[in-house]
């Protein structure tokens, strides 16, 4: 996986933990890359790797910002070893595979969610004949031909899968120890809404059962994965990675009684839409059951433009009355907004801080847009030439630069907003020990990293 820094990466340590019960051998590899540099100085290590453990079969996870990173690993491991099979999946690949097909290097793409998929190619040993009749898989033929299969179902019994595989985090080799001092879980998968620059909009779309796209497991499946990882793992607080928790009224009120019950002194952290988090009895449920952290998407402070461009149909109205319910009790309420999206004017940008200097929140994470190919906002942008592609495929980390074909000045503007908008913690709630940690996090980020890619 080749990521803009070290993260336990759920959907492959689900993967790895289902090609395990299977009875494979499983291997993964995180590279840490940067905006300022190429694949050119990872090669001893990937290749490393690579005889160490001799695989099969080499999987990467895409998204659209590690795509250059993927070709040259993928052309490099064909350069050194021939008959090694190549496969990549994630939302880029899924929405785009015949950006990853175009390159003889890539032998396979995954369409949609792996799991079964990765389990029957393994079987078929890449016989054309067996591949041919796997769902969901898309390769090229010898004459250069790109072969959709049949689209595969999605997964609906999750119930069915091993928790996840939490040893792809090199960190708890040795102490037990996770990388970071949190226990990262997932109740489902899928999220009901249709968000413009999001890829689920465009993903549900892949499946013939689409309307089983949020699926949960069961209550005491959750509790019992983290009954176990409480055995084997230190951490201080969980936070669930779904898109949208607690979309299921009542499998909600099963499960935090459950919690409530088997971790009395474990705090944990969820992320609700704004429509949500105006329930009070919702809140209640989830405080008792020991909540102490929600994540709200915001991403824009102009109601006009965030419903009409990102079709995020609340209002402000809503989002400010949610803040208010989620610090009537207690909980720490972190933020996420967006700058530089498309023909966002400076009174849009405008709108989006004074939101954020109203909302008050303890966190905010603000994104500088970038589009994600396939989605309904990206089709926008590149049907009226918004996007520099130059820079486009130069970007790993969307919160660096925007992507969109504007001069120095607005340019330069946006990213002042981006940090205008992070910091509001710091004017709201200003103590001196934000300064710090602000300065901390923009070395990590940009100093440390240059100076590693000089």
């Amino acid at each position: 996986m080749f990521a803009p820094h070290f993260a336990f990466q759920a959907q492959i340590g689900a993967l790895s933990a289902f090609l395990k019960k299977c009875g494979y051998a499983v291997r993964y590899l995180e590279i840490i890359v940067s905006t300022y540099g190429s694949f050119e100085k990872h090669k001893g290590s990937v290749d490393k790797e690579i005889h160490d453990f001799s695989p099969d079969l080499v999987g990467f996870s895409s998204y659209d910002m590690n795509y250059g990173f993927i070709i040259d690993c993928a052309r490099f491991l064909k350069t050194r070893h021939p008959d090694l099979k190549t496969i990549v999946g994630g939302h880029h690949a899924s929405l785009v595979p015949e950006d990853y097909l175009a390159f003889d290097d890539v032998d396979y793409v995954c369409i949609g969610e792996g799991e079964d998929l990765v389990q029957e190619l393994l079987e078929s040993s890449f016989d054309p004949k067996k591949t041919a009749a796997i769902r969901g898989l898309c390769f090229k033929t010898g004459d250069g031909r790109i072969v959709h299969n049949r689209p595969r179902e999605l997964m609906t019994d999750l119930d069915r899968l091993p928790f996840l595989d939490r040893t792809i985090d090199t960190s708890t080799k040795d102490s037990g120890q996770l990388y970071s001092d949190h226990l990262p879980m997932l109740a489902g998968k899928g999220c009901p809404f249709n968000c413009s620059y999001c890829a689920n909009e465009s993903m549900k779309r892949l499946y013939p059962n689409s309307r089983h796209y949020v699926r949960m497991r069961a209550p005491e499946r959750v509790i019992e994965e983290i009954e176990y990882c409480k055995k084997t793992y230190k951490f201080s607080f969980i936070i669930f990675l779904d898109d949208i928790f607690a979309l299921d009224a009542k499998w909600l009120q099963r499960f935090c009684r459950l919690y409530a019950r088997h971790f009395p002194k474990i705090p944990f952290h969820c992320l609700l839409r704004p429509e949500m988090a105006v329930n009070e009895r919702l809140l209640d449920i989830l405080y008792r059951a020991g909540c102490r952290n929600i994540k709200i998407g915001v991403e824009c402070g102009s109601q006009e433009y965030r419903q009409k461009m990102l079709n995020r149909k609340m209002t402000n109205k809503t989002i400010l009355r949610a803040v208010s319910l989620i610090k009537k009790r207690k909980m720490a309420l972190h933020i996420f907004m967006m700058v530089g999206l498309p023909d966002e004017s400076i009174l849009d940008m405008v709108k989006t801080l004074w939101l954020n200097l109203r909302i008050r929140a303890d966190a905010v994470q603000t994104a500088i847009y970038y589009p994600l190919k396939n989605t309904p906002l990206y089709n926008y942008c590149a049907q009226r030439n918004l996007l520099n592609e130059e820079r486009r495929k130069k970007l790993i980390v969307y919160s660096y630069d925007t992507c969109l074909d504007h001069s120095f000045w607005r340019r330069s503007l946006i990213i002042l907003f981006k940090w205008l908008n992070s910091s509001t913690p710091v004017f709201c709630r200003f103590h001196l020990s934000y300064i710090w940690l602000f300065l901390r996090l923009q070395y990590k980020k940009w100093f440390q990293k240059k100076i590693e890619y000089v």
